[in-house]
């Protein structure tokens, strides 16, 4: 395993690195509600928590990509996680108009490549374009690998600006049109093949869920050492409360 050289490739210094581009009175009282100290918080836990219990459980609870989502959970102990991994490019030419999307983090195992989307608690609302040009920015980048995207802390339908509510279907075909026109990359899948396998690369997990899967794994957790069991429930413990603190 690789130990990064810079501090602002760690999670804490990825989220320290988004906050000095904000308002920093935004974050007062903790940044409580803000999504992406939420999404640190969460996945610093994972990161470090027994991998095939904790962050398998959680993607073994997940809905929709059945398939590769078991995948990645399997491959969880060799599991890459970048958190705010920054621009993200939509396509692989050199076009007029370059689009970019910026997950909230991306995983990577040895046969997977997972873009990961998360959402506050409280009115967590998708941009109109925002999962059609995830998804084409996943297909981009994916390479030989299985591709996912997982919706962090939503259940479908889900809250569109300026459309409602909308199911996944709909969230991502309204706007991939346009937006594979806008991309111009003609190596990518054409849109009817990207409308047909949204449910086998989309999934999520509601925050519930995800504190629900923490605290059975906690409970379930045997280790041979007394205090290598209390640190894992230190941390479970951790996550959950950043949950309901943030909620």
């Amino acid at each position: 395993m690789e130990i990064s050289s810079t501090a602002s490739s760690s999670i804490v210094g990825k989220l320290l690195e988004e906050i000095s581009w904000e308002k920093a009175r935004d974050y007062r009282k903790g940044g409580q509600g803000r999504e992406n100290v939420l999404t640190a918080e969460v996945l610093v836990g994972l990161d470090f928590l027994p991998r095939t219990e904790f962050l398998g459980g959680v993607l073994r609870s997940a809905h929709g990509a059945s398939e590769t989502r078991s995948v990645v959970a399997a491959e969880a102990e060799e599991l890459r996680m970048h958190f705010l991994p920054g621009d993200l490019r939509l396509g692989s030419g050199n076009y007029k108009g370059q689009l970019f999307v910026q997950p909230d983090a991306v995983f990577e195992t040895p046969s997977t490549y997972t873009l990961v989307e998360a959402k506050r608690i409280r009115y967590g609302s998708f941009q109109p374009e925002q999962l059609a040009r995830e998804y084409v920015a996943l297909m981009s980048n994916t390479g030989a690998s299985k591709p996912v995207l997982l919706l962090l802390g939503v259940t479908p339908p889900l809250r569109v600006k300026g459309y409602g509510l909308l199911e996944i279907h709909e969230a991502v075909g309204h706007f991939l049109g346009p937006v594979l026109e806008r991309t111009g990359d003609e190596a990518l899948p054409p849109e009817s093949e990207l409308l047909k396998r949204i449910p086998e690369i989309f999934c999520w997990i509601s925050w519930e869920e995800l504190n629900e899967c923490i605290a059975q794994a906690a409970g379930e957790h045997s280790a041979l050492h007394p205090s290598g069991a209390a640190s894992v429930r230190r941390i479970a413990a951790f996550v959950r409360n950043a949950i309901v603190w943030h909620g």
